[in-house]
């Protein structure tokens, strides 16, 4: 591996850890609260941008049509993560971020004050080129087929199926609650129906999250793998001088 080469990875090493460090100053998302305007439903929005609570309250005949009651829980959903995330936004130092982004690509320009680019065995173990290669590429087409497929949708119920929690990485996509059903029940009742398909539709959001962490971790290791690689190469071909 040429000396090029070696500098360019030093300089994306560099780049990388500065636009990260600039990312982690910045204030992370909060909860979001909100309510729809007779105070029927209300819900919280975790820093995700998913719902950890939703609920309704005693006596919410008096102010909405059972049949409404799922299409205003996501209306309350809709706002509220709206009004969250314009409170993000507004708290994001927006200069502060990009003056410290371009140092940093200034700082890849100039090569200066960049870390020393890691050897070998902190990136990985080398392995066989052609073996890495065939799993590189399988791991790119992969990563493709992943990009261009739409986004996970799961649903979770409570144990009557008379309430559904819709979920996407993105947020809360619907909510349905069997009329008759609910008219038929206390708030306290429906509530706990709410935290059942709730807590089913998190829990498998949180596990396609955890393949894709797994995934990524395995893209990780197949990169620290390949500059281990071409690290060795470089050894081979800058082979120490005889005293």
């Amino acid at each position: 591996m040429s000396d090029d080469i070696l500098a360019r990875l030093q300089q994306i090493q560099g780049h990388t850890l500065k636009l990260q460090a600039a990312m982690q100053s910045q204030p992370k998302p909060s909860e979001g609260h909100g309510t729809d305007p007779s105070g029927c439903v209300g819900l919280v929005v975790d820093p995700d941008g998913l719902p950890s609570r939703i609920e309704v309250r005693a006596g919410w005949q008096r102010h909405v049509a059972a049949a409404e009651l799922g299409p205003l829980v996501l209306l309350v959903f809709q706002e509220t993560a709206a009004q969250a995330t314009q409170a993000w936004s507004e708290s994001f130092d927006l200069d502060a971020w990009r003056s410290r982004a371009e140092a940093a690509r200034a700082g890849e320009r100039e090569g200066a004050g960049l870390p020393p680019l890691q050897q070998a065995r902190p990136f990985g173990s080398p392995r066989d080129p052609l073996t890495l290669t065939e799993e590189a590429l399988k791991a790119l087409k992969a990563t493709r087929d992943q990009a261009a497929a739409p986004p996970v949708t799961v649903t979770g119920w409570d144990g009557d199926r008379a309430v559904s929690i819709t979920l996407t990485p993105g947020g809360l996509q619907g909510c349905t609650i069997n009329p008759r059903w609910a008219l038929r029940q206390g708030a306290s009742a429906l509530n706990a129906a709410l935290r059942e398909a709730l807590r089913a539709a998190r829990a498998a959001i949180e596990e396609h999250a955890a393949r894709r962490r797994a995934e990524a971790q395995g893209l990780d290791d197949l990169a620290r793998e390949a500059l281990a690689t071409l690290a060795r190469f470089q050894d081979f071909n800058n082979p120490p001088e005889e005293g």
